[in-house]
């Protein structure tokens, strides 16, 4: 899971800054794996109850920043535009951990119909780069039970890798600020 790359690298007073947040699941799973991480979100929604509206808003510095499921929504100049501020939010080495729906998943990018711009694994690292962050990692992940992880990988990830499809649920770059 995207969010398993974020918790794997977040320290115990860490600030965090949470574009897109959707509904406070995330505040409430950060505070109960890091209870001392400053968490701060950011949704255009009023109905997420998010800290602020709009990220130019936001007062940095934080240590990391996650845009999970949100750069797909927006044509690819506001992404590397979103991902400029991020990176002017961080602190020198700080990260930012971005997810986006894997393109080769037959049905993934096209279910939602907010989904404005596909990216695929590179693209997503040169926005990063677009926007002056370092590419850390490039990472696939699948949200689900082990023995279903199991399965996709062992038999359907080489046959689709035949026909260009891919198992994987969401596409994870992990940028640094230099």
């Amino acid at each position: 899971r995207p969010s398993d790359l974020l918790y794997a690298r977040l320290g115990a007073t860490d600030a965090l800054l949470d574009v897109g947040a959707g509904d406070a699941t995330r505040r409430e799973r950060v505070a109960a794996r890091h209870p001392g991480v400053r968490y701060v979100a950011v949704d255009p929604d009023p109905a997420a109850g998010a800290d602020h509206a709009d990220l130019a808003a936001v007062e940095g510095p934080f240590d990391a920043a996650t845009l999970f499921e949100v750069v797909e929504h927006v044509p690819p100049e506001v992404a590397v535009a979103m991902l400029e501020r991020v990176r002017d939010l961080l602190r020198p080495g700080g990260v930012v951990l971005v997810s986006v729906p894997c393109t080769l998943t037959p049905g993934r990018f096209e279910r939602g119909c907010t989904h404005v711009t596909p990216w695929a694994h590179d693209e997503l690292g040169a926005a990063l780069v677009l926007a002056g962050l370092e590419v850390e990692s490039l990472h696939r992940t699948y949200p689900a039970p082990w023995l279903r992880r199991v399965v996709r990988r062992a038999v359907l990830g080489p046959v689709g890798h035949l026909f260009g499809l891919d198992y994987a649920y969401s596409v994870v770059a992990v940028g640094r600020r230099g």
